[in-house]
């Protein structure tokens, strides 16, 4: 244990001793909770960098240890509300300033559902806050795989558009819809966030981005192909350089269904907006439902060659969960939002059947059962609807009290790839659950999740690019390798304790990390990473709505 905690501390990924705070800051009538490694420091002042004086001494308190076997304290002051500038301090030990401020996360939440956009494929970026200035790319996008009884091996469709998936330059159904749908979600739940007046807020553009592009997706018969790429893996450099054949992979029930739910969902939210393209969209969604009554069994066109360039998305030797070998997670998100769309019983009958508790988790293209459980609580009453509340809540009590007993308040104790989306989505599942209940009892353990992602952990370090004083810089991404593009707002993976790129320390748990561009397991950006921040911070700020 000693040499792997010399080999951390070594590597500058951990300090011995430090305190570590949200770097972009607390609301002023909100949780706030700072954390210091060490074991000497008992008290430590609040300290005003705008009069220069100290306005609180704190207790450090509820000292523990980390794997790596470093003391850890917290820090509370919660009760303290004067808007400003701040720090930590002990002496010459000091936190990084932070503010506490209403709209401490502001930036933030622009630069995420930003980062969407510098991930557009199919169009030139000319982006003017980045400078980023890339030409259209992967125009031809892209050539059927492997024959079906629709489209001959060979054969050309358009499926240009859409987003790259993470640092390279695959395109998925499986992650599409879900950024999608917690896009719209984080627009519904908190709109004040992203008003622009009459006009479509910049978030719900990028959205109907990822929609058209899915639409192109979608066969004559309903049913879905799953993903688009090379049959290599691309090399470090910008995507327009990018010249293999591109592949449309076929079809599955699993990502058929995703489609049917964010499609629903994606009617109502735009409706205001677009009526024309809402109809369309809740047409492909009835379209898709269709195929699904006549695929009652799960179904993927997937063949081992499929994956020499891109990513499975499928249940593999990494993805394991129970959920990834049926679709009845995925047709509980379509039949519930199909259900809340039309008014048509047949769909809500459809998702009763399906119905079974053990699918409420968190929400991810791993299984996406949540949003409609979610949606269907905020829009029936009765017995059922507080049948689904209860089951939430179970859910949610076992992620709280898990936070509650770990350093940091982390909610997700799986440290895996994307752990940092899981603990996002863990503080968005345990804040519906005290929605559900008209209640805010747990919000502290939601604000906690923002704290860890934003700086509030073991390495002092913000996980999002450019968003905060020590912010990850290492990106694993092959366009920012190849040619050093500025990408701010991009969320990595975060500590995962397989660390299968052979860089990280493996089987350290929340230690499990290692801010290196060589690390694709824990330094990847993703899609649907960014999307779980923006819908934690839309429901952390539905608190205070």
């Amino acid at each position: 244990m000693l040499a792997i905690i010399c080999g951390v501390l070594a590597s500058g990924a951990l300090q011995a001793e430090t305190i570590a705070v949200n770097q972009l800051g607390y609301f002023p009538t909100g949780d706030k909770h700072a954390y210091i490694m060490s074991s000497n420091i008992k008290t430590v002042a609040l300290h005003s960098l705008e009069t220069g004086k100290d306005v609180l001494e704190l207790d450090v308190v509820d000292t523990t240890t980390l794997p790596d076997e470093r003391s850890l304290g917290k820090i509370k002051f919660s009760d303290f509300s004067q808007p400003g500038w701040y720090q930590l301090t002990n002496g010459d030990f000091q936190s990084v300033p932070f503010l506490i401020a209403s709209d401490a996360y502001r930036d933030l939440n622009q630069r995420l559902v930003h980062a969407l956009y510098l991930q557009r494929s199919g169009v030139a970026v000319n982006d003017t806050s980045t400078g980023m200035r890339r030409p259209e790319s992967h125009m031809a996008d892209g050539l059927i795989f492997r024959s079906d009884s629709f489209h001959k091996q060979g054969a050309f469709l358009d499926v240009t558009g859409g987003w790259y998936d993470a640092g390279d330059f695959g395109k998925y159904v499986a992650t599409t819809t879900i950024t999608v749908a917690r896009l719209l979600e984080a627009y519904r739940q908190s709109p004040t966030l992203y008003s622009s007046g009459d006009t479509m807020p910049a978030v719900l553009q990028e959205a109907v981005y990822g929609l058209d592009w899915l639409l192109k997706m979608q066969r004559e018969d309903g049913a879905v192909y799953r993903k688009v790429s090379g049959s290599k893996w691309p090399a470090k450099i910008g995507p327009w350089q990018d010249l293999q054949t591109r592949y449309i992979y076929g079809v599955s029930s699993p990502e058929t269904g995703k489609f049917a739910g964010v499609m629903a969902f994606a009617s109502r939210i735009l409706a205001p907006y677009d009526a024309q393209l809402a109809r369309q969209y809740l047409k492909a969604s009835i379209h898709a439902a269709n195929y699904l009554e006549l695929q009652p069994e799960q179904y993927i066109d997937w063949q081992a060659g499929d994956d020499s360039g891109s990513g499975p998305y499928v249940k593999n030797k990494i993805d394991i969960e129970d959920s990834l070998e049926t679709d009845a997670d995925d047709r509980l998100w379509a039949f519930a939002e199909l259900y809340i769309t039309t008014g048509q019983s047949k769909y809500l009958d459809l998702f009763k059947q399906n119905y079974d508790p053990k699918w409420i988790d968190i929400f991810e293209w791993k299984n996406p059962a949540l949003m409609g459980v979610w949606h269907l609580i905020l829009e029936e009453q009765g017995e059922f609807r507080d049948t689904l509340a209860k089951d939430l809540q179970v859910v949610a009590d076992r992620y709280v009290a898990q936070a509650k007993s770990s350093p940091f308040q982390i909610a997700n104790q799986r440290f895996i790839w994307g752990s940092n989306k899981m603990t996002a989505e863990a503080g968005i599942l345990v804040a519906w659950s005290d929605f559900a209940n008209a209640d805010k009892a747990n919000r502290t353990t939601v604000q906690a999740q923002i704290d860890y992602l934003l700086g509030a952990n073991a390495f002092d370090m913000s996980f999002v690019t450019q968003s905060g004083t020590y912010a990850v810089r290492n990106l694993h991404h092959l366009y920012q390798i190849g040619t050093g593009v500025s990408l701010p707002g991009f969320m990595v993976g975060g500590p995962n304790e397989l660390a299968q790129a052979g860089v990280a320390p493996k089987n350290m748990g929340m230690l499990s990390y290692v801010d290196s561009n060589k690390s694709y397991a824990v330094n990847e950006f993703a899609i649907d990473y960014n999307a779980s921040l923006i819908g934690l911070l839309a429901v952390h700020k539905a608190y205070f709505n």
